[in-house]
């Protein structure tokens, strides 16, 4: 049987606070898992996809068709210890194969299923979701290992069922700490980035982009490829904080504050591939001489067997000095530069859906006071004049509205760079600040 461990390594940009109070630091962690055996001879846990097609009238014109063969495309990843829902949603919500295993007899139901799919009706994301999600959850209570899966296919805007967005990624985060993990795929540029961001990253999982109906097979099976190659799911971090300290994650959403404690949602591990999460806190006043002690551990699923793992904790200190000694101390290098990364990311995000709303005033004072405060901080860093440019960048088209697709490029590629993600697109693109550039300034 093969052994999995989940290692954790965690620590500060800086190991220095000012005893007055009000210094921030950044401590960065990050999450691997790892077996004893080699990643290629590891057997992968069965699948339980659960397919929520959009299929209102908005989806004619070739995109459900190609919704429908990229599907068919991924029954030949699948096998017989795998399960298969599939769902689409317009005004209604129809169930046309639920929970079934990919032997022969089942993959002719796919097909027949898949078949089926039509253009009609309004948006009823929610209802189509959740009926995914319920027959994934049930296949997933008879057998531990099947891991719910649900991935949304949609390219408009929620106008039926559940439409607010805080309210859907509050179900997202439910439904995840349910064991249901949930990637979106956008398609074209109608979608709603905010929506279907909130969603994924609530849910555990990822957001996608398929700006061409060519491209919704490649994102596809591109996502269900990163849930093959996962070892683990439902990775949390948490982080125990002594009294006075102040805590904010960056570029984490779903991540639940309490007095003392933060949990962070990270999603799958894959062999060798760390996750790293960024939480800036705010530090109280204290006595010369004592420390800041903040305790982190982290814990996962087994995808194979549905075991739980656990890292071994980690205690990271803060401590308390003069003015002068704290102002000459070295930094970590590595954790800065991870620091101002996540940093940067959130703030293009954050800055392309206030653009969305039409909030330019309160993006412009947004991010003049992220400049203003990250400038000082990653000017010294490496690619720090690279990252201050684009934000400036920004600042200086964030009187106007952009284009539909310079926002969603902002989105997915900084959630790309917060998850260190791979675009499962095919065709390059340009950077996000290409297509800001291109932008008129204000």
């Amino acid at each position: 049987m093969t052994t999995s461990e989940l290692f954790l390594t965690a620590g500060f940009d800086r190991n220095l606070v000012w005893a007055e109070g009000g210094s921030v630091r950044y401590l960065v962690a990050k999450l691997e898992v790892q077996t004893a055996e080699l990643q290629s001879r590891v057997e992968r846990g069965p699948l339980n996809i659960a397919l929520s097609i959009d299929a209102s009238g908005s989806m004619s014109g070739g995109k459900l068709e190609a919704a429908k063969l990229a599907s068919l495309g991924l029954l030949d990843r699948l096998n017989s210890r795998d399960r298969l829902t599939v769902v689409s949603f317009a005004s209604d919500v129809v169930t046309h194969l639920k929970a079934a295993a990919m032997d022969d007899a089942g993959k002719r139901k796919a097909r027949s299923a898949i078949g089926e799919l039509s253009t009609r009706g309004m948006t009823n994301l929610s209802g189509g979701w959740f009926a995914a999600a319920d027959a994934a959850a049930e296949a997933a209570e008879r057998d531990a290992s099947l891991t719910p899966r649900v991935v949304i296919l949609s390219d408009g805007q929620a106008n039926e069922g559940i439409t607010d967005v805080e309210a859907l990624a509050h179900h997202a985060g439910e439904l995840r700490k349910r064991g249901v993990v949930t990637s979106t795929v956008g398609i074209g540029d109608g979608y709603d980035e905010a929506l279907l961001a909130a969603i994924a990253e609530n849910g555990g999982g990822r957001l996608h982009d398929a700006e061409r109906t060519d491209e919704i097979g490649n994102v596809l099976l591109g996502e269900i490829g990163e849930a093959m190659a996962q070892l683990a799911d439902g990775a949390l971090l948490v982080l125990d904080l002594p009294a006075g300290i102040r805590a904010e994650p960056l570029g984490i959403s779903g991540a639940e504050i309490t007095a003392g404690q933060v949990t962070l949602p990270l999603g799958g591990l894959s062999a060798g591939l760390a996750r790293t999460a960024v939480v800036r806190l705010i530090c109280p006043s204290g006595q010369l001489a004592t420390n800041l002690e903040v305790r982190v551990s982290a814990t996962a699923i087994f995808s194979a067997t549905g075991d739980r793992l656990r890292a071994a904790p980690t205690d990271c200190r803060l401590a308390f000095a003069r003015g002068s000694e704290n102002s000459a101390q070295t930094r970590d290098v590595e954790r800065s530069l991870a620091a101002a990364r996540a940093w940067h990311a959130h703030v293009v995000r954050y800055a392309a859906l206030l653009n969305r709303d039409a909030e330019g005033d309160e993006a412009e004072k947004y991010l003049s006071r992220e400049i203003k405060h990250f400038e000082r901080y990653a000017r010294d860093v490496p690619g720090g004049a690279e990252m201050i440019a684009e934000l400036e960048l920004i600042r200086s088209r964030a009187g106007r509205r952009w284009t539909e697709r310079t926002r969603k490029e902002m989105v997915l590629q900084a959630s790309m760079s917060l998850r260190e993600g791979i675009d499962h697109r095919g065709a390059a693109r340009a950077s996000w600040s290409a297509y800001v550039e291109k932008e008129p300034e204000t």
